[in-house]
């Protein structure tokens, strides 16, 4: 769906890509600009992660991922059904560097640590691959079965999916990409009765978990 227009998008990485410059010099070395993704309430941008929260997030799970990822209570269905978030901006390169924010060509297949994820493609305009690959929902019998592509996602348009949808970004042969993501959790409902760490490594046993009986 449509998020941002392009003019946004150039000013985001107009931003990012400053921050990034002073990564490399002696004064802010220690903060590792453009090594590591750049989470938006650290630079005080973290109004458009809570836009993309309240205005996309938040509604658009209740109709689509309720049930499916276990959000809804149907004894209680007042209250949001996500309650934390985290945006951040991640940057792929046919030619990788700190310097841009762009410190890898692809990323392998994995889920995120959250229960529903934006992904907004932010650019470059004019970069080639980056294709979105996504394979069946860990904990399914189609896990790990490609079951469908995003071909070069177009600049200021989101995907919004499960996070423990398995998903991969393939080679980037020209150019830069970057993304803006929003990771959600609902630390009220899901995880107040499941384990993400168990959930996450499929452990039946969770006496070697911290939520283990040992442990508490």
């Amino acid at each position: 769906f449509p998020l941002f227009s392009n003019k946004f998008c150039a000013i985001i990485r107009k931003t990012l890509r400053e921050l990034y410059s002073l990564g490399g010099t002696a004064e802010f070395n220690h903060l590792e600009l453009g090594r590591r993704p750049i989470d938006l309430d650290s630079i005080g941008l973290g109004w458009i992660t809570d836009l993309i929260f309240q205005m996309f997030l938040q509604p658009i799970s209740r109709h689509l991922f309720a049930n499916t990822e276990k959000l809804s209570n149907s004894e209680d269905e007042s209250g949001p059904l996500l309650d934390w978030r985290q945006g951040y901006v991640a940057g792929y390169s046919v030619n990788p560097t700190s310097t841009k924010g762009v410190t890898r060509h692809r990323l392998v297949p994995h889920t995120d640590d959250s229960e529903i994820t934006v992904n907004c493609c932010i650019g470059e305009k004019n970069f080639q691959g980056g294709n979105v690959e996504f394979y069946g929902l860990r904990g399914t019998p189609e896990e790990g079965q490609l079951n469908g592509v995003v071909t070069r996602p177009d600049v200021g348009r989101a995907l919004i999916h499960s996070g423990r949808h398995l998903h991969a970004v393939s080679d980037v042969t020209s150019g830069d990409r970057y993304a803006l993501v929003v990771w959600s959790r609902s630390w009220g409902r899901f995880r107040a009765e499941t384990c993400p760490c168990c959930f996450l490594n499929r452990r039946l046993n969770t006496s070697t978990c911290i939520c283990g009986k040992r442990w508490n």
